[in-house]
């Protein structure tokens, strides 16, 4: 089996495995996976991502119109590139879903005042996951940089994911001074 049917084989069962989460998705305003230049696609579905390096690897493997040298292997970089970026994103599939919740669960108005302290110990369960996971992408943001500006996407797309990040801190740090000013 030739590297070009092996890419094949691995994004056709990436895309089966984007289809299931895809159906999974959480209610609520959905995001985009990416937001870097990397893909041609701006969706909330995982499995338009894994589509999109799809068409790439045909293009690879389609002598229709002819590539040049060049071309492929630009085509060719591009593509492990994305395969990179899709591998993680399903690695950091739980990250993704928890920071969802949590966020949709800062933006939610109780129904009626939260006065039992439980939902405080839930909230900043949530602003201590948010807090590791904000010293996890600057210490990726760190290390990226060090490797120089072949890496500016990836640089640009983790500080997008950081200041979401941050935005969502800043909602469950709110919740809590909300909380604390309702309980006596």
């Amino acid at each position: 089996m030739n590297t070009l049917q092996l890419l094949s084989s691995q994004l056709n069962e990436l895309y089966q495995r984007a289809s299931v989460i895809d159906s999974q998705r959480l209610p609520g305003k959905p995001q985009d996976w990416f937001e870097s230049g990397l893909f041609s696609c701006h969706s909330p579905d995982l499995a338009d991502y894994v589509a999109d390096a799809r068409r790439n690897l045909k293009r690879l493997s389609d002598d229709q119109p002819p590539l040049s040298a060049a071309s492929k292997q630009r085509l060719a970089e591009h593509l492990a590139a994305q395969v990179d970026a899709l591998t993680r994103a399903f690695s950091n599939l739980s990250t993704r879903n928890k920071f969802q919740r949590a966020v949709k669960f800062s933006r939610e108005q109780p129904a009626k005042p939260i006065t039992a302290k439980p939902a405080t110990a839930n909230l900043y369960q949530q602003l201590t996951d948010f807090q590791q996971f904000e010293r996890r992408l600057l210490d990726m943001i760190e290390q990226a940089e060090r490797y120089g500006s072949d890496n500016a996407s990836r640089v640009l797309a983790l500080h997008a994911r950081l200041g979401r990040c941050r935005k969502a801190i800043t909602e469950v740090e709110q919740a809590i001074l909300q909380h604390e000013r309702q309980v006596p």
